[in-house]
């Protein structure tokens, strides 16, 4: 998400990558984007072809598998532990009922998502991507996380801001929404 390109070219891209992601992900379902994302409201012919466009990228690559790496078993452990501490808050919000403990949750922005326009929604972390370009947290709102989860966060966050002469900051998180409109992953500072 973010700043999507004009160029349909471009945007085909973008749509290409985020099918990619999806397939060596194994998503059970994928939400999709138009060439036309940026300009407004897109015809039935753009939806279509950003489509036409996933369901190829997504029938190349579904016998494709990534290797398992240390890296890829960190990465899974640590969204296996955010994923943890977030349903058992919203079981203890909800004191056993999901459907109460969801509402709560995100009344209490346990459950919150950037940018997102609901009134219902807190809005309070934000992302960032790390040097490698994978999304982490600069500010964590009320999510559940143990220290353990914030401080991997923080650290990845950390060796960008090294890596690019800076300190982690909500300068990253706007260069990173427009990154993707100006054919980067991650938005670097110019040189």
């Amino acid at each position: 998400m973010g700043g999507f390109p004009q160029d349909e070219a471009k945007a085909y891209g973008v749509i290409a990558w985020g099918a990619a992601t999806a397939a060596f992900g194994k998503a059970t379902k994928v939400i999709v984007k138009t060439p036309h994302e940026a300009l407004g409201i897109p015809t039935k012919e753009a939806n279509a072809a950003g489509i036409r466009t996933t369901k190829q990228v997504l029938s190349m690559l579904k016998c494709q598998t990534l290797p398992f790496t240390e890296e890829l078993a960190l990465e899974e452990k640590m969204i296996l532990l955010e994923t943890r501490a977030i349903l058992e808050k919203v079981l203890e919000l909800g004191e056993g009922d999901m459907a109460v403990g969801i509402v709560r949750a995100f009344q209490a922005g346990v459950i919150d998502i950037p940018f997102a326009p609901s009134r219902f929604n807190a809005g309070k972390i934000l992302p960032a991507r790390d040097a490698a370009g994978a999304v982490r947290l600069l500010d964590f709102g009320n999510l559940p996380f143990s220290e353990e989860i914030k401080e991997f966060h923080r650290e990845r966050i950390a060796q960008r801001g090294r890596e690019e002469g800076r300190d982690p900051s909500f300068q990253m998180v706007i260069d990173d929404i427009y990154a993707i409109s100006k054919g980067m992953l991650v938005g670097r500072p110019r040189s």
